[in-house]
């Protein structure tokens, strides 16, 4: 995770800190939303999927993101399909390196560093969007011994950080 955070705890709605090594200005949540895999998985770590936009500031060059990070090994070809309240949410082609937002590595930290992240450029439009949205979903095609899998992760936002982040 980047350093040089402002004084506010990992648990604050919205936070900002500086990549040191780009000079970028970060405004995040201070941790991403959790949703939860729908079908039974042993291995704990592999529960979970994160989800949280996120915004770089370079001398007043703001840009919007999302970043997605799913604890699967995706199928070839395949993205994940993110869905606010049971409607598809149209999302340009992701990156999966954080050097497509101008960052050295993730901008949040997450316990399961195989997982596979994915990172969106957004506007405002579709973060308010997602502040808005009381439901969260995001299926993926996983590849597994066999062939493949739908993977369904979802959440009730039952917070206001998306809300919040939206509205900054």
């Amino acid at each position: 995770m980047l350093g040089g955070c402002a004084a506010l705890p990992e648990d604050a709605p919205v936070m900002e800190q500086l990549d040191s090594e780009t000079g970028l200005t970060i405004a995040r949540l201070g941790k991403p939303v959790e949703l939860y895999r729908e079908t039974f998985q042993q291995n704990p770590a592999g529960r979970f999927a994160f989800i949280g936009p996120f915004e770089t500031n370079q001398m007043g060059k703001r840009e919007l993101y999302l970043w997605v990070a799913l604890p699967v090994d995706p199928a070839p070809g395949e993205e994940p399909v993110l869905e606010l309240d049971g409607a598809v949410l149209a999302l340009p082609a992701p990156s999966r390196e954080a050097s497509s937002a101008g960052l050295t590595q993730s901008p949040y930290r997450i316990p399961t560093p195989w997982s596979a992240m994915f990172y969106y450029r957004v506007d405002e439009a579709l973060v308010t969007k997602l502040g808005n949205a009381s439901q969260l979903s995001i299926r993926m095609t996983e590849a597994v011994k066999d062939g493949t899998a739908k993977t369904l992760f979802a959440s009730k936002v039952t917070d206001s950080r998306l809300k919040d982040f939206a509205s900054r």
